[in-house]
């Protein structure tokens, strides 16, 4: 690590966590981190690094480059700071602690039944004056109000205008909570990367296209993979096409974009009962998107076929079902049959982790609780990450239950939140997703498996606003980001324990600036009330799902008792809601099952993660690309063997390069046209989302 390396990548992470909220929710621009784990400004601006700064800075004076490992940790640092500004934490997290009060004024609903009673008092922002802490929030500040003249005088009045009396109860709640989370995924990220990495040799696509594009020979100014032919091939045609359909979107009179989206809608009514299930709605458009194409060209065969065929599978599965009489749809945020048939998907899958690490892990664990015995140098991180892991789990269990959760619930809405955080990690370094959403949320799992009178109104409310705070889209939080991190700078020769520390303090750093920029930003813009997410479904999430138990248990005349419950009480009382056993049962059962008949049978064709990711957006848009990718590769094998497949994989890099650069063009272009003409800008994407 040297100082330059250390100075670009803090300061460009402090910027990508300051200035993301403002860039996507308050300019509304395209977005810093596109809710992917291959962000477009930090592969964007990586690829331009690496192919015109780093070759000039190597033409003046050789060692003025900069070496791979050194761009290895800036892009590590600044990929872990993308999801501080969006959904991993300030796209809502600022709303959740204030917009309960607004919703509550104007639902009279929620007055009747006092659900803003259930809510911890310093949970939330204290609303008085309502005028200069909620209408201020949401409205921004008034037109007329004169800031001054110089810029520290606007920021200065900018500052001033937050009533930071009022935050300062709620922030000194959650702001601890959001350590200790940052301090358990950077834990979890170094017992496992070993696992992953060294013993079970997962593939970690991500991590292998970033680093084949920062791989270079310190004579040469541009790596090995900028000298292959078909590199430049795959990048300039893909390039291309992206910028003529981008040019079409802003000069739609001038040119003819390609087609790469294509309606099958005519065939349902061949085939209607496929409009019967949810999700299965995304076989009827083919859509192609040539990154995932060229992704599946570092998966195993049996992963692109998994995900290229999940939605048919799904289909087939859910027709039946649904045609039976049985509704299998879900709320994202509170639950559902999906939702909690995921649920016990990632149970099992959690299980089948642990059993195949089963005796590397019980070493770290023996080693981490028997301190005299003697630790070896390749394992010394590893084991006092696990001690760490341990007592930040603990911490977050009793700040939790401090603020009125019973402990079998802490305990479980902790381990729950850790356990989706592990399981999109390992789709993200296995699979190659880069856009997952699990789609579900450990609150509305418990709410289903013990029940409205078991877990309570305070029950739901607390560890609804928990999942709301610190885990509402696990794809967004540290450690899927920091699992490829570390992989990268392994891959550059640096020791997993010298970017995970790294990566903490610019993370810790990041929350902080970002925390103070929104807050600040939110009384002086306003905060999007167009933006439905952070605006009303996040912040009304915890009382839209306790509302019915409430309601439910006054008309039973046992609210006030299910209010005094004591903790081994809840545990006695619990009663799973109809469907969750079946819902939760068959996913756990179905991983299981096909991760015995993965051992057992030598070509098994299906992973089990295919019961994690079907029946999600993300699937229902890429399926189709990830069988595209599959056929290509099979042709590929079968008539030219591993041999052409190795040939061909600049191809694949050269088109992921373009269709990230192409990105970062109208990102760029987008930005100009705002900052120029003060409009906001036509928009192309073409990433799913």
């Amino acid at each position: 690590m040297t100082p330059r390396a250390l100075i670009l990548g803090f300061a460009a992470s402090l910027f990508i966590a300051g200035a993301g909220y403002i860039n996507d929710r308050v300019l509304n621009l395209e977005s810093f981190n596109n809710g992917h784990q291959v962000p477009i400004i930090v592969l964007g601006l990586m690829f331009v690094w690496v192919t015109v700064c780093n070759p000039l800075l190597h033409r003046l004076r050789r060692q003025w480059a900069f070496r791979p490992a050194e761009i290895a940790l800036v892009v590590a640092l600044t990929m872990a700071s993308c999801g501080i500004s969006g959904r991993g934490l300030m796209e809502q997290f600022a709303q959740m602690l204030v917009l309960p009060h607004h919703w509550n004024r104007i639902t009279p609903g929620w007055q009747a039944n006092h659900m803003l009673d259930y809510a911890p008092k310093q949970a939330l922002v204290d609303p008085e004056p309502e005028d200069e802490v909620v209408s201020a929030f949401i409205q921004g500040k008034d037109a007329t109000e004169h800031e001054g003249n110089t810029v520290w005088e606007r920021l200065k009045t900018r500052v001033n205008r937050v009533p930071w009396t009022q935050w300062r109860t709620p922030l000194t709640t959650w702001l601890p909570m959001v350590f200790l989370v940052t301090v358990a995924s950077v834990a979890l990220g170094l017992v496992v990367h070993r696992q992953w990495s060294s013993h079970e040799h997962l593939q970690y696509p991500i991590a292998q296209f970033t680093n084949a594009l920062i791989e270079r020979e310190p004579d040469r100014a541009l790596g090995p993979i900028f000298r292959n032919h078909l590199f430049w091939v795959g990048f300039i045609i893909f390039f291309l096409i992206r910028l003529n359909n981008g040019l079409c979107v802003w000069f739609p009179d001038v040119l003819i974009p390609i087609k790469l989206d294509y309606s099958l809608w005519p065939f349902a009514s061949k085939w209607p009962a496929l409009t019967r299930a949810s999700w299965a709605w995304g076989l009827f458009t083919l859509r192609i998107f040539p990154l995932v194409i060229a992704f599946a060209f570092f998966l195993n065969a049996e992963i692109s076929l998994t995900l290229g065929i999940s939605q048919i599978l799904w289909a087939a599965f859910a027709i039946p079902i649904v045609t039976a009489g049985y509704s299998l749809n879900t709320d994202y945020d509170i639950g559902g049959w999906e939702g909690w048939h995921r649920a016990g998907s990632y149970t099992a899958f959690s299980l089948m982790l642990l059993y195949t690490g089963r005796q590397y892990y019980r070493e770290l664990a023996t080693k981490a609780i028997c301190v005299w015995r003697k630790i070896g140098e390749d394992q010394r991180v590893a084991v006092w990450a696990f001690r760490a892991l341990v007592l930040a789990l603990a911490g977050l269990v009793v700040l939790v239950m401090r603020l009125g959760l019973a402990w079998p619930i802490a305990v479980a809405t902790v381990l729950l939140m850790m356990m989706t955080f592990l399981i999109v990690s390992r789709l993200s370094a296995e699979t190659g997703l880069f856009f997952i959403q699990p789609g579900w949320q450990p609150f509305g799992a418990l709410m289903a498996l013990m029940g409205g009178y078991a877990m309570g109104p305070e029950g739901i409310v607390i560890s609804a606003l928990f999942c709301g705070a610190l885990c509402i889209d696990q794809s967004q939080a540290l450690l899927p980001y920091l699992v490829n991190g570390l992989k990268i700078c392994e891959g550059a020769k640096i020791t997993p324990g010298k970017t995970a520390g790294t990566t903490f303090v610019m993370y810790v750093a990041g929350v902080a600036l970002a925390v103070f920029v929104v807050i600040v930003a939110s009384y002086h813009f306003g905060t999007p009330s167009g933006y439905n997410w952070s605006f009303q479904r996040i912040p009304t999430m915890a009382f839209r799902a306790a509302e019915p138990d409430v309601m439910r248990l006054k008309a039973l005349d046992k609210l006030e008792e299910s209010q005094h419950l004591t903790p081994l009480e809840r545990l006695q009382h619990i009663q799973p809601k109809p469907g969750f056993l079946w819902a939760a049962g068959t996913g756990f059962v179905f991983v299981l099952v096909f991760a015995f008949l993965r051992l057992r049978i030598p070509r098994w064709p299906l992973h089990p993660c295919l019961f994690l990711i079907w029946a999600t957006y993300p699937l229902a848009a890429m399926s189709q690309s990830f069988l595209m990718g599959w056929l290509i590769k099979r042709f590929a094998l079968k008539y030219g063997g591993v041999k052409v497949v190795n040939k061909l994989k600049p191809l694949a890099i050269g088109v992921i390069a373009a269709e990230i650069f192409g990105a970062l063009v109208f990102m760029v272009v987008g930005a100009l046209y705002f900052w120029i003409q003060g409009k906001n800008p036509l928009s192309y994407r073409y990433f799913p989302r």
